[in-house]
């Protein structure tokens, strides 16, 4: 399963994404092997992931959720900052 959506302050704020691990990561590219689900928030940075030949373009205050086993495509052209969280389920309803 992959879900990606923009997020509004007050629903960034309910999730606590501010409490979550952070990560930044080095302008790179390949594939990605998810060994353990992950939900990530992006502070600032983009990234384009592709998901069974759909891109997606995640900038900041996008919340993304990977499966367990997801293998993408990770093509990130800048610096990339992020707070994530393995094995959480987020509910955006």
């Amino acid at each position: 399963m992959f879900f990606a959506k923009k997020l509004t302050a007050e629903d960034a704020q309910r999730l606590g994404v501010d409490s979550w691990e952070p990560w930044v990561g080095e302008p790179n590219k390949g594939t990605w092997h998810l060994e353990e689900q992950e939900v990530f928030y992006v502070t600032d940075g983009e990234v384009f992931i592709t998901v069974d030949g759909e891109k997606y373009h995640i900038t900041k205050d996008w919340v993304v959720s990977l499966a367990k086993d997801l293998v993408c495509e990770w093509d990130c052209p800048v610096f990339l900052k992020k707070n994530y969280k393995l094995n959480h389920e987020i509910n955006l309803k």
